[in-house]
């Protein structure tokens, strides 16, 4: 078999990883167009709905069609930001930290799985390859 190109590689890779994440929020009864913003929230509590966009790459108006569809279906609550009434501040609620957490663990046993096959060492090493890589994308080739 002839060897993949390194980019190639990732990105299969990634879209493998991404149908897994798929998965999990299906199964812990999360709707896939809520899963990145719920991930978000937990570790971005009271996040505006402007960071949630750009996290997900994505529109004002459909984070904002999603962010109401997530408060109605309880997995999300807006508060009043202390210092401006007029901001809205988004956490997760109780059943949208269940959520979260039922992934998180799926995620961590599918990491233990994963790196079964390499020593500490070769995680590490891999980490900073992975990087460098990112690293080297944004400063050479996205800002040409």
């Amino acid at each position: 078999m002839e060897n993949m190109p390194l980019m190639l590689m990732i990105h299969q890779t990634h879209k493998e990883w991404k149908k897994y994440m798929q998965k999990l929020a299906l199964e812990s009864g999360i709707p896939d167009s809520y899963r990145m913003i719920i991930m978000y929230l937990d570790r971005n509590p009271g996040a505006s709905q402007k960071e949630l966009a750009e996290h997900c790459r994505t529109t004002y108006a459909s984070v904002s069609q999603t962010v109401k569809d997530m408060l109605n279906s309880g997995y999300i609550i807006k508060k009043n930001s202390d210092k401006d009434q007029r901001y809205k501040k988004i956490y997760l609620s109780e059943k949208g930290q269940a959520g979260v957490d039922r992934i998180k663990n799926k995620i961590h046993e599918a990491d233990k799985i994963i790196t079964t096959a390499l020593t500490p060492e070769k995680e590490s090493d891999m980490i900073k390859q992975l990087e460098l890589i990112c690293e080297t994308i944004r400063k050479e080739i996205i800002n040409l």
